[in-house]
C-alpha cells in the first residue's frame, strides 16, 4: 500500500488493530466493486448502539475511541449545528467517461 509505505508514521495498511494505534488505518479492502460500508449516521450492530459519525480533522484529537457516538449525543451535536458535511451540499461532483472506462462501467 503506497500510503503506508511512504508514510508509515502516520498511515498503516494492516488489519490488526494493535498495530494500528496512533495511525490512521487504510482499509483498501473496501476499495472494490462489490465491498460494503458502513452509511454515516448508522447505528451499529454492536453493544450499546454506537452511530457511526463522520468528524472533522479538528476533533480526532478529542475522541477516545470510533464507539463514543449514540443516539442522543448524536442528536445533540446536529442540533448544535457540528456537522462535518454540512459543506458536501453545495459540492459539484460527476463521473467522467475516463472515469468510467477505467472501472469498465456499462453506459
Amino acid at each position: 500500500m503506497k500510503i503506508a509505505d511512504d508514510d508509515p508514521d502516520n498511515y498503516i495498511a494492516t488489519m490488526s488493530k494493535a498495530k494500528r494505534k496512533g495511525r490512521i488505518f487504510i482499509d483498501w479492502l473496501r476499495n472494490e466493486r462489490g465491498s460494503t460500508a458502513v452509511a454515516p449516521y448508522s447505528v451499529r450492530a454492536r453493544a450499546g448502539g454506537p452511530v457511526a459519525t463522520p468528524v472533522g480533522w479538528d476533533e480526532l484529537g478529542d475522541l477516545d475511541a470510533a464507539n463514543g457516538f449514540h443516539i442522543p449525543n448524536i442528536i445533540e451535536r446536529l442540533e448544535n449545528g457540528t456537522d462535518p458535511w454540512a459543506e458536501a451540499k453545495d459540492w459539484k461532483q460527476s463521473l467522467t467517461k475516463a472515469m468510467l472506462k477505467a472501472v469498465k462501467a456499462e453506459g
